[in-house]
C-alpha cells in the first residue's frame, strides 16, 4: 500500500468529524420523566411532570415537544437541565425528544408521560337496538381513586338523577330505552367535579348507507339499508319507496340525495350522498367588515345598515367562485335570537341569490365555560335549553332553502375539554332535539386525531352528514386528520370548514400566499369536497379580536396575495391575481366580474362577449374613482351582464382612463 496523502488523510478527518457529528449519541445522553403516569386531581384539566436531561459530551441539545395531531415544538435548548411541563391530558400521550447533531436533526432518546383522570366509566356496550317500548340490559362499572364519587344519570335530556355513591362499583341496569342516556361520574358527595361521562344511546338498529359518501355527478350511487322502510328523498320534496335492501340513486339534479328509514311513520334513520359538479365547493367564513362584525350585526338595529353591504360582500364572494359561506353563532351574541333569525334568513335568500349556500355553525362557547341558565351540574337541562337556541335559528333559515348543512357545535372537543367528554354527550342530546333536516346535520372536530374517537362513540346511530376538520399553519396535520376521520365517520363527507393564517404585515401576507397555495394543493391530494378559508376581511376594529388578527384574505379594498391564490382556483380567471384583462369561457346565465385595483384615477370594466363565429358585443360598467389605498370595484358598483344568446366566451379588460396609473391586484368572474 502506498503512503496516503495530504489531501486523503484530510478527507479521513473530515469523514471522522462528520461521522461524530451525525451519529446517535452513546448511552450518557439521557432524557427521563418523574412519572409516566400522572393521575389529575378532581377538576384539573392538565398535569405537570418533570423532565431532565443530560448529555455525554457537553453538547447542546434541544428538547422537543410531540403530541398526537399536533406538529413537534421546541420546548428548551441547553446542554444539561430539568423542567416542568405543565399541559399533560388526559388521554394524550406526550413524548420529550433529545435532539442533537447538525439542525438538531437527530433524535437521541425520547420519554413519554401521560395523564389520567381520577375516575373512570365503562359498560358492557354503549349501543342497542330495541323494539318499540323495549328496554335493554347492560352491565356500569365505575372506578376513582378517590374517598368517594357518585354516578348520576340523565335519559333525554331530563333532570339527572342519582343512581350510586362509592368510590368504585359496578351495575346492572335494566331500564335503558330508545334515545341518549347519559351517566356522568362526580367526585365527593354533592356532584363536586366532573370525572367522566359515559353515553349509552338505543334506537331501533336500522342502518342506512351508501357506499361513498361523496360522488360526482353522472356517477352511480348504491345505498344499503337493514330494517324499517326505506325512502328516496326526491329533489322536490315527494319521497319514493325503495325496496330489496338496496337500490341505485341517480346523481343528476340536487347537490344532496338522502334516504330516510321509517319504522311505524317515524324516522329513526338515514343516509345521505353528497353529489359534486366539476369544482366541488370552495368559500369563506364570512364576518362582514363592521364594528358588529359577531352577529350583533343581525340585530334590528344594525342589519338595516349592513344589508348592503353584505349583499356586496356576496357578490365579491360570488365573483371569486366561492359557493359556500359559513357563518357562525354563539349564545352570548344571541342577545334577541328570534329578531337575529329573522334577518339571517334574509342573509340567505342574499346568498342563494348569488349561487352560495350557508353552512351555520352553533358555537356553544358555554359548553365549556359555564354560564348557565341553572346549577352547571344540570348541564343536562342545559343541553335541552341549547338545543331550542339553535332551532330558533333553524326554524327561520329552513323556509329559504339557502342552508346546505348546519354544525351542531363547532370545534368539539372530546376529553381534551374542561370537563371530560361532557361534549361529545352534549352533541349526542342535542342530535335528538334538533330540528335541522336528515341530510344536513354536522359536526366540526377541534383535535381531530384526539377527539374523533369519543364524538364517534358518542354517536353511533346518530348519523352526521358533514364533518368538519380545521387546520391552520401547520399543514402536515391535514394529511392524517383527514383520513383519520373519515376512518372514524365513514358514512360522512369530511371536509375543511376552516383554514387561515394571519398576514398583519407585507412578509406575512407572503407566508400567507404561500399557505394557501399549499393547502389548496392538500386538500386536493385528500379529495376533500369542500374547503373554506378563515376568513373574507381583516378584522377592522381597533384592537382587533385575539382570534382575527389579519387572517382575511381582503383587507378594507385591497386583495391580499392569498386571495389571488384563491381567486385563481375557483374563479373562471385562471391567474386572477395578477390578470389585468382575461378572456373565459363561459356558459349562459348572468356573468359577475369584479376587480380589486389601485391608482389614481378613474377605471371601468369592459366586458366583451363572443358567439361561435366572433362576432361581438362590449358593454362598460361604470366608471369608479380609486386611489392609492385600493377599491373593491363591486363594493361601490355593480357589475352583473345578462350574457346574450349564443355568447360562448368573454373578454373581461380593467380600462384605465386618461392617464390613470392602475395596479390590479385581482380580476375575477362567476356565471351565475
Amino acid at each position: 500500500m502506498g503512503r496516503m496523502s495530504i489531501w486523503g488523510k484530510a478527507l479521513v478527518l473530515a469523514f471522522a468529524l462528520v461521522a461524530t457529528l451525525v451519529a446517535p449519541a452513546h448511552a450518557s445522553n439521557q432524557i427521563t420523566v418523574s412519572a409516566q403516569e400522572v393521575t389529575l386531581a378532581p377538576g384539573q384539566s392538565s398535569g405537570s411532570v418533570d423532565v431532565t436531561w443530560r448529555t455525554g459530551g457537553n453538547q447542546v441539545v434541544q428538547i422537543w415537544i410531540r403530541e398526537p395531531g399536533k406538529a413537534a415544538k421546541l420546548w428548551r435548548q441547553d446542554v444539561n437541565g430539568s423542567a416542568s411541563w405543565p399541559y399533560l391530558y388526559a388521554g394524550t400521550t406526550t413524548t420529550f425528544e433529545l435532539r442533537g447533531g447538525p439542525n438538531f436533526a437527530t433524535i437521541l432518546a425520547t420519554a413519554n408521560s401521560r395523564a389520567k383522570l381520577p375516575g373512570q366509566l365503562s359498560a358492557s356496550r354503549t349501543h342497542l337496538a330495541l323494539a318499540p317500548g323495549a328496554t335493554g340490559e347492560i352491565d356500569l362499572n365505575w372506578v376513582t381513586t378517590l374517598s368517594d364519587a357518585q354516578v348520576w344519570v340523565s335519559h333525554n335530556g331530563n333532570p339527572q338523577k342519582l343512581y350510586a355513591q362509592g368510590p368504585s362499583g359496578k351495575g346492572h341496569i335494566t331500564w335503558i330505552s330508545r334515545g341518549t342516556t347519559v351517566f356522568t361520574l362526580w367526585s365527593g358527595t354533592t356532584q363536586e367535579h366532573l370525572l367522566d361521562t359515559l353515553v349509552v344511546t338505543a334506537d331501533s338498529g336500522a342502518t342506512a348507507t351508501f357506499d361513498k359518501p361523496t360522488v360526482k355527478a353522472g356517477e352511480t350511487a348504491t345505498v344499503r339499508w337493514s330494517g324499517g322502510e326505506a325512502r328516496l328523498v326526491n329533489d322536490d320534496g315527494s319521497e319514493t319507496v325503495l325496496s330489496g335492501g338496496s337500490a341505485a340513486v341517480g346523481t343528476q339534479g340536487a347537490d344532496r340525495k338522502v334516504v330516510r328509514i321509517y319504522e311505524g311513520g317515524q324516522v329513526v334513520s338515514h343516509a345521505s350522498l353528497t353529489i359534486l359538479g366539476n369544482n366541488g365547493w370552495a368559500g369563506f367564513n364570512y364576518l362582514p367588515e363592521h364594528e358588529k362584525r359577531y352577529q350583533e350585526y343581525l340585530e334590528d338595529t344594525t342589519w338595516p345598515q349592513v344589508r348592503d353591504q353584505v349583499s356586496k360582500d356576496f357578490d365579491v364572494m360570488a365573483s371569486a367562485g366561492g359557493t359556500i359561506a359559513r357563518i357562525v353563532l354563539w349564545p352570548e351574541k344571541s342577545t334577541n335570537a328570534a329578531a337575529q333569525a329573522r334577518n339571517l334568513a334574509d342573509l340567505g335568500t342574499i346568498a342563494k341569490q348569488r349561487g352560495i349556500r350557508l353552512v351555520i355553525a352553533f358555537a356553544n362557547s358555554w359548553l365549556t365555560n359555564p354560564n348557565w341558565q341553572s346549577d352547571r351540574t344540570k348541564w343536562a337541562e342545559f343541553a335541552i335549553t341549547s338545543a331550542d337556541w339553535m332551532n330558533t335559528y333553524i326554524a327561520a333559515l329552513e323556509p329559504t332553502d339557502s342552508v346546505l348543512y348546519y354544525d351542531l357545535q363547532n370545534e368539539t372537543s372530546g376529553v381534551r375539554g374542561r370537563q371530560p367528554n361532557i361534549q361529545s354527550a352534549y352533541v349526542a342530546m342535542v342530535y335528538d332535539r334538533t330540528a335541522a333536516p336528515r341530510g344536513k346535520r354536522g359536526i366540526s372536530v377541534m383535535h381531530a386525531s384526539t377527539d374523533g374517537a369519543d364524538l364517534a362513540e358518542a354517536l353511533v346511530g346518530k348519523p352526521m352528514d358533514f364533518v368538519d376538520v380545521h387546520a391552520y399553519s401547520n399543514l402536515d396535520l391535514l394529511d392524517s386528520a383527514v383520513p383519520g376521520t373519515r376512518q372514524k365517520f365513514p358514512a360522512s363527507t369530511v371536509i375543511v370548514g376552516e383554514f387561515g393564517k394571519s398576514a398583519p404585515d407585507a412578509q406575512k401576507e407572503r407566508e400567507q400566499a404561500d399557505y394557501t397555495r399549499q393547502t389548496l394543493q392538500t386538500v386536493q391530494n385528500l379529495q376533500v369536497p369542500l374547503v373554506m378559508a378563515w376568513e373574507l376581511y381583516d378584522d377592522p376594529r381597533t384592537p382587533p379580536h385575539p382570534n382575527s388578527i389579519a387572517f382575511g384574505q381582503l383587507t378594507k379594498d385591497r386583495a391580499k396575495p392569498a386571495f389571488g391564490v384563491l381567486c385563481s382556483r375557483w374563479s373562471l380567471v385562471a391567474d386572477c391575481g395578477t390578470a389585468r384583462e382575461a378572456t373565459i369561457k363561459v356558459r349562459p346565465g348572468t356573468l359577475v366580474t369584479n376587480a380589486i385595483m389601485r391608482g389614481n384615477g378613474t377605471a371601468r370594466l369592459v366586458i366583451t362577449e363572443f358567439d361561435q363565429n366572433g362576432r361581438e358585443t362590449t358593454t362598460l360598467t361604470e366608471p369608479v374613482e380609486i386611489g392609492a389605498a385600493g377599491l373593491n370595484y363591486l363594493r361601490h358598483k355593480p357589475s352583473d351582464v345578462r350574457l346574450q344568446a349564443g355568447t360562448t366566451s368573454v373578454r373581461i379588460a380593467v380600462q384605465a382612463e386618461n392617464s390613470t396609473l392602475l395596479q390590479v391586484d385581482a380580476l375575477t368572474a362567476s356565471i351565475r
